[in-house]
């Protein structure tokens, strides 16, 4: 790293910015039982993934707690897992001042007259951060961190000014992809909710004022078993991931000879009847067609009974659920194949209505798909943005203006 640093800049190590009179420590090693009166207890999943709220925090009783009142946390304070899950990073946020950490953690109390505890928390969830803690993290059943290696982590330190600029743009990067992912859950929320309203509500064989008729879903789907005879070669071969869709099969997996594998037109759907259970099942979004192995199962909607955007949106429902429990009688090395299927009673509407439900969901899906590349393209320019900032390869000036929104980080006042 010491390569790279700018004039002004100083290569230091982590225990050098680490406060005398609170060094780095751990925490509680038996908390004992839940004390819901007691000091609450810090553990790596409490913010592994944001903080969790206060009230669902596990505590401690006083007694246990004094006994390491040297691990008390205090507001702007890092914690950091040490022990498992190596390397999670987070700040003390004010609700969790006077708290205290378990023993698979370590609190890092860093000085702010040397360096701000954002940049330090910021270096540390950069690239280079991660590349210093896995340089440290020794092996085993359960990896762990010690205490001279995180002091002798090394990071660069800028004037503190400096410093400011850059947490100030990597704080604005943090504020776009946390509103980016409260939006992802928002929209996840009113897709689920427009597709139980549309679909799923109508599916209940008990209502006699639904207008859907009764339907076998080897009415509305057909099987196809069209081999590659055309001679598509390995760049057309897929493998359906749960999760995921239909994606390129890699190649040491893949038969030599591709003839026998089954052609998946636009729209079908394919899965693999041992894993049907568990969700593996996808419809293709490729506009020409391409391949899965022999042993998948391969359908489409029929046409002029089915809608295949409605049909795929059947997919998942309690109705096919609590099928595909009754057809697979509840094992997981169940094989389903479309004459399980096919005998599986649904409710559908027209044809028509089908079209326009299948229309609303769609554009529903797309709208929360392009929210999540949106998130993901924040994530992607913000690992850049460590890159450039943390190295003093880009510097932030005192023209800097932080308010604009981040966009503007690549604009005036870099040099």
């Amino acid at each position: 790293m010491k390569n790279h640093l700018v004039n002004d800049w100083m290569e230091v190590s982590l225990g050098s910015l680490i406060q005398k009179a609170r060094p780095i420590t751990y925490g509680v090693v038996q908390p004992g039982d839940h004390d819901p009166d007691g000091i609450p207890l810090i553990r790596g999943r409490d913010y592994s993934d944001g903080w969790r709220s206060i009230d669902d925090l596990f505590r401690v009783s006083p007694s246990v707690e004094r006994a390491f009142a040297r691990a008390r946390l205090k507001t702007g304070d890092l914690v950091i897992t040490i022990k498992g899950d190596v390397g999670t990073v987070a700040q003390v946020i004010p609700e969790l001042d006077g708290a205290n950490i378990s023993q698979t953690n370590a609190r890092l109390a860093i000085d702010d007259a040397s360096a701000l505890p954002r940049f330090v928390l910021h270096f540390l969830q950069s690239p280079l951060g991660k590349l210093e803690i896995s340089k440290a993290t020794q092996g085993g059943a359960q990896p762990s961190l010690v205490f001279g290696s995180i002091s002798s982590f090394r990071l660069p330190r800028p004037p503190i000014a400096e410093q400011q600029r850059i947490v100030t743009i990597l704080d604005a990067w943090d504020h776009s992809i946390d509103q980016t992912e409260r939006l992802i859950v928002a929209k996840q929320r009113r897709f689920n909710a427009t597709r139980v309203r549309l679909i799923e509500a109508h599916q209940s064989l008990g209502i006699g004022s639904n207008s859907w008729e009764l339907a076998e879903f080897g009415d509305i789907a057909e099987e196809l078993k069209q081999r590659n005879a055309a001679g598509h070669g390995p760049d057309r071969v897929m493998g359906v991931i749960k999760g995921e869709g239909l994606v390129p099969m890699r190649a040491h997996v893949m038969a030599s000879d591709l003839r026998r594998y089954l052609v998946v037109p636009p729209q079908a759907i394919a899965y693999n009847p041992m894993r049907l259970n568990i969700g593996s099942i996808a419809a293709s979004r490729y506009d020409e067609d391409v391949l899965v192995s022999p042993d998948y199962v391969v359908f489409r909607a029929r046409e002029g009974r089915a809608d295949p955007n409605f049909l795929r949106f059947l997919i998942g429902t309690k109705r096919w659920r609590d099928h595909l429990i009754t057809v697979g009688s509840g094992s997981v090395r169940t094989r389903i194949y479309f004459d399980g299927l096919a005998e599986m009673v649904l409710r559908v509407p027209d044809v028509r209505e089908q079209k326009r439900i299948g229309q609303i969901l769609t554009a529903m899906e797309e709208d929360l798909k392009t929210t999540i590349e949106a998130a993901s393209a924040l994530r992607i320019q913000k690992r850049g943005l460590m890159q450039k900032l943390l190295t003093g390869e880009w510097r932030l000036d005192e023209r800097f203006d932080p308010s604009p929104s981040p966009r503007q980080a690549h604009l005036g006042g870099v040099s």
